[in-house]
Order: C-alpha cells, then sequence, then structure tokens
C-alpha cells in the first residue's frame, strides 16, 4: 500500500522539464500553421474532436485535438483531460504503433516535447514549421495533459486533490489510456509510453498498471528522469557517477587543466574510472581511513572546483554545490537543466502566439483556456502529493540539493518487465544535466537481473535536461525514438 500522501514544503517544491501544449482541428490554413497545400489524408478524428488532416514530406497524417471524461459511478466524473493525436495514413491503422507523450514537473503540459522535439509541427521562433524528423512516421502520437495543465481540468477541488498525487495520476493516466486504445479499436496496437522528467514515472508506473490490465505494452522511453527502481540499491555509487556529467561541463566552460581539455573523450573515460576507483569507496565508507586529500585533490582535478569549495568531510558535492561553487568567483551559477548556461531560463513567450493560433484556428478548438498561455499556470506543482513512501529528512535535505524527488518511487520499471517479456525500454540523457547522470544511468540498467537487462537501452546525448533543444541533438533523439518504435515491436502471431 503507498506511504500517507505527503506534500512537498514549499522551498522544496521540485519542478524539472517544464511547458508543453497539444494541438486539435478544422481547416488547413494560415501561415504558421498546417500549409494550405497539404492533401486530405482523410479523416479519423471522432465527431467530438476538432481535428484537421495535413502532409508531413510524402506522408498524410490527422491531427486531432479532444478530451476526455475521466471518473466512474464511485468517484463521478473526475476530470477533462486535453490531449493532441495525430496519426498518420495507413492501410491497417488498427495495428499502426501508437505512442502516448506526456512531459513531466509534476505540473508541466506537453508544448516541450510536442512543439520542440517530437510532433510533426515544431517552432521555429515565433513560428510553426513542419518537422521533418518527427517519429509520427514510425508511430501515431498521443500528447497528454495531465490535469490542471494546458486545457486539462479536475473537475472539483476534491477531485484536484487525487489527480495532483502519484497515486491519482498514474490511476487518471492509465484510464485514459485504456478509454482512448478501446474508443478507436486500438487494443492490438503496439502502445508506447514516452515520459520525459517527472514523466518517467509516470510512464514506468502506467505501464505496469496497463500490463496488469490486461493491455499489453510494447515499449517504454524514459527521457531525462531515470530508471525508477524504488529505493536506490547503492546510492554512494550512483553518486560517484554523477562526476563524468559534472567533468563535461567543466570543460565546456574552459575551468579544466589544459591537458585534459585536450583530450575530452580520453578525459571524460578517465574520469568515470576515477569516480568507480576512487570516489565511490571514499563515499561507501566515509568513516573509514584513507587519504582524503587524495580525494579532494582528485575531485578537484575532474569537477574545476578549488580544493576549498569541496568538504573533506564527507567528500561529497552534490548537485546544488557543484552548481553554486564552480563559478562562484564570477558571481555565477550554473543552470540547473543544462550546466553550460549561467544565466537563469528566460520565460520565454516566443511561440506562444503561434500555438494558440494552431488549436484556436486552424484546429479549431475554441474550448477552455490554456493554462500557462491564456491564464497563469495552476499550482499543480506546488500541491502534489509524492505518495509513494514516506519524506523524510534525510530525503528531503537530498531534493533541497538537487537529487531527485523527495520520496522514492515504485521499482514500476523491473516489475513491468518481469511481468511483460517482450517489453523493451529506452534511457534518454543529457550529458550537461545536472538532475541526470549518463553513466548513472548506464550503471541503473546493468544492475537489473541480466535477462532483464539486455532489454534496456541507454543513450547520452550532448545537451541538457532538454536535450533536444540543441539542433544536432533533437534529430538524434528522434532518431533513436524511431527506430525504438520500429525494432521493439512485438513478433506478429
Amino acid at each position: 500500500m503507498p506511504a500517507k500522501p505527503n506534500r512537498l514544503p514549499r522551498p522544496a517544491r521540485i519542478f524539472t522539464a517544464l511547458i508543453a501544449a497539444t494541438l486539435g482541428a478544422n481547416t488547413p490554413a494560415l501561415g504558421n500553421s498546417i500549409p494550405a497545400h497539404a492533401e486530405p489524408a482523410g479523416s479519423v478524428c471522432t465527431p467530438a474532436e476538432s481535428g484537421a488532416s495535413a502532409r508531413l514530406g510524402r506522408m498524410d497524417y490527422a491531427a486531432c485535438a479532444g478530451t476526455m471524461e475521466i471518473g466512474d459511478r464511485q468517484t463521478g466524473k473526475q476530470a477533462d483531460l486535453f490531449y493532441t493525436a495525430y496519426f498518420a495514413k495507413a492501410a491497417s491503422p488498427e495495428t499502426r504503433p501508437i505512442a502516448f507523450v506526456w512531459n513531466g514537473g509534476p505540473g508541466a503540459d506537453s508544448r516541450l516535447l510536442q512543439f520542440h522535439a517530437l510532433g510533426p509541427r515544431t517552432l521555429r521562433g515565433a513560428a510553426l514549421a513542419d518537422n521533418p524528423g518527427s517519429p509520427l512516421a514510425a508511430a501515431d502520437l498521443v500528447f497528454l495533459d495531465p490535469a490542471g495543465t494546458g486545457f486539462s481540468r479536475a473537475a472539483s477541488e476534491r477531485a484536484a486533490k487525487s489527480l495532483y498525487s502519484t497515486t491519482g495520476d498514474l490511476s487518471a493516466t492509465t484510464a485514459f489510456i485504456l478509454n482512448f486504445l478501446k474508443s478507436r479499436g486500438r487494443e492490438k496496437a503496439p502502445v508506447y509510453l514516452v515520459g520525459e522528467s517527472f514523466g518517467t514515472w509516470r510512464a514506468a508506473g502506467v505501464a505496469e498498471a496497463l500490463i496488469d490490465a490486461g493491455q499489453p505494452v510494447a515499449g517504454i522511453a524514459l527521457v531525462s528522469g531515470g530508471i525508477p527502481m524504488g529505493a536506490e540499491r547503492d546510492r554512494a555509487l550512483m553518486r560517484a557517477l554523477t562526476l563524468p556529467n559534472r567533468t563535461a561541463t567543466a570543460l565546456a566552460l574552459g575551468k579544466l587543466d589544459p591537458a585534459l581539455a585536450a583530450k575530452p573523450a580520453r578525459t571524460l573515460a578517465a574520469a568515470e574510472q576515477w569516480a568507480r576507483e576512487v570516489w565511490y569507496p571514499a563515499l561507501a565508507h566515509p568513516d573509514a581511513p584513507g587519504d582524503r586529500a587524495r580525494v579532494v585533490a582528485g575531485l578537484a582535478r575532474y569537477t574545476g572546483l578549488a580544493p576549498a569549495a569541496i568538504d573533506a568531510k564527507t567528500l561529497w558535492v552534490s548537485p546544488r554545490d557543484f552548481r553554486t561553487r564552480l563559478l562562484a568567483s564570477e558571481g555565477k551559477t550554473l543552470g540547473i537543466f543544462d550546466m553550460r548556461r549561467t544565466a537563469p531560463p528566460a520565460d520565454d513567450k516566443t511561440g506562444d502566439a503561434a500555438i494558440l493560433a494552431f488549436y484556436r484556428q486552424t484546429l479549431g478548438y475554441r474550448q477552455g483556456q490554456y493554462a500557462g498561455i491564456d491564464i497563469p499556470e495552476l499550482p499543480v506543482g506546488n500541491d502534489w502529493q509524492y505518495d509513494q513512501s514516506p519524506i523524510t529528512k534525510e530525503s528531503l535535505a537530498r531534493a533541497m540539493a538537487g537529487e531527485g524527488p523527495p520520496s522514492a518511487s515504485q521499482p514500476w520499471v523491473q516489475r513491468a518487465l518481469e511481468k511483460a517479456p517482450a517489453l523493451r525500454v529506452l534511457v534518454a540523457t543529457g550529458l550537461y544535466d545536472s538532475l541526470n547522470g549518463c553513466a548513472a544511468n548506464r550503471q541503473a540498467a546493468a544492475d537489473f537481473p541480466a535477462a532483464l537487462a539486455e532489454r534496456i537501452t541507454a543513450h547520452c546525448y550532448r545537451g541538457g535536461h532538454m536535450m533536444y533543444e540543441e539542433p544536432a541533438e533533437a534529430v538524434q533523439f528522434a532518431s533513436d525514438l524511431s527506430a525504438f518504435f520500429r525494432n521493439s515491436q512485438p513478433a506478429a502471431k
């Protein structure tokens, strides 16, 4: 049973992958919308949805925007969940792969993954343009805005209290997917779940819930959120393996010795080896006698920190410590989502008008107000209940230091892999993300039993938390996801 809900105190409310949105309906037109020359694809939108037909390269597709009511006889109506679905024209749509996609937060809508990375229309400055790298060619895409984000709303304050919790969120998302698949006759289609940041918890937890409900899941893509494994198995090792990300950051900022900077690939490999052989034992046995000065010197060498900025007693440098101390002499702090950046993320509203025009004018969706564009964002993250394990002083301190949510997840991924022998997992990590580590995620995957570990693929990208903000990495990320959709489908019976 889940522990009693824990509401995170205001100073520690964790927000990871920010922003999101979706699409919807009617006539192809307008400069920043679906091009007027698009050939009809044959509408697959239901009468209750708004929709438009379009073409991406040689592929015809339909974009459908709508809401789905969530609730049952016992609870009554809980929410109207807004989604944008993209369906490529196919001879057998009922068996075409379908991916459900969301961002994290908690409290983030789907604008980032949809309009910056994976959707068939992507923001280029203030305008929307075709995205030739969209994985729509490999799978239909359904972008979901959780309750309280985008156009999605809880039905009541009581419903919001339930939905703004890990348990309630997983339940609502599972119900949404089951209803969506059934309403379109897609139960036999290969199903994929793609979640970013806190959305990895949603993807992993919902995968297990779907499997338990008898709905097969072909794959889970975990983006910038690690692998939800339950209680951390070896915290000292996971901490030590944050070093390569910091070494990469120090290299990018010109803070390492020139000899190390001259051969960056070799330096990153050496940093990981040192972390495993020297830093890990020191963190695992902090009270053991040893040459602490040697460890401090090694940390200074591979992080660029001054030895005086390293605690010689604990030998631990938290993510917050590294971000605030590396450029302290310059009065600068490294970014949470991309440590190469020292300015706080801009509250960029550049694409908002194009997104609203896409919804309202091109797709004809004119209901409600978009939280984060039409009105301020709702306090979903502030009110979130991390109810999977108790929040302790120690877990809260780790969260405040940048080491993830204050509550542990459940071992959803392992249980899902054990229950579904055909299930595959993709893990995507940014090299300059302070919230994740490429080496740590590779190690986490390797720690699974061998028969399960071989079904997990990990990728490291030269970007931050939103690695797709780097143009070259955006192409690679979308390509890797497309290959994942194509190559992890269950064999036809």
